[in-house]
């Protein structure tokens, strides 16, 4: 999803310290890390995350709710707001 040349596009852009040697996986991992810390959780959006949200809409859970967005983000919006 993330092409390498990408992530260290993004790395570079922000300053965020990586080797050359550093696997693609690092190179996520260190980008996914650093939007984590502009969040209210300090923590990364995983695709678990993700999936328990969409998971709880059409369990019925939330049978009652109409018209809301969930939004799985970690507080980002939240930490721009301040």
């Amino acid at each position: 999803m993330f092409p390498r040349d990408r992530v260290i596009a993004s790395l570079t852009k922000y300053d965020v310290e990586f080797g050359a040697d550093d696997s693609d996986d690092e190179l996520r991992d260190k980008l996914a890390n650093f939007y984590a810390q502009r969040t209210l959780t300090k923590s990364p959006i995983t695709p678990a995350d993700q999936a328990e949200a969409a998971y709880l809409m059409v369990s019925g859970q939330l049978s009652k709710t109409t018209g809301q967005i969930i939004s799985v983000d970690g507080g980002l919006h939240e930490a721009f707001l301040r």
